[in-house]
């Protein structure tokens, strides 16, 4: 649902609005306001996972990852990969 808005701005950037594409002045406010939205939650996302990164929690979970390979890799039955042994 839209609501109807009134806006007062400085002339620069009302020719700035006008010189966008679009059928209406409403219609380039908008999708301005949309795009500033979509940057700003990117930049919270960004900010959120360098302070993620920055605690080291992806480190440890690359190191428990490593941890899990390689201890099922030194744990795979040998009779699994070439079958049962004749001895």
């Amino acid at each position: 649902m839209k609501e109807k808005l009134s806006v007062t701005v400085e002339e620069p950037l009302v020719r700035f609005l006008d010189s966008l594409p679009g059928n209406s002045r409403s219609e380039k406010l908008e999708r301005v306001l949309r795009r500033f939205q979509e940057v700003s939650e990117d930049l919270l996302l960004r900010k959120e996972l360098a302070r993620y990164a920055e605690a080291g929690g992806e480190r440890e979970e690359d190191e428990a990852w490593s941890r899990t390979m390689e201890h099922d890799q030194w744990n795979e039955s040998t009779e699994g990969i070439s079958g049962r042994s004749s001895l």
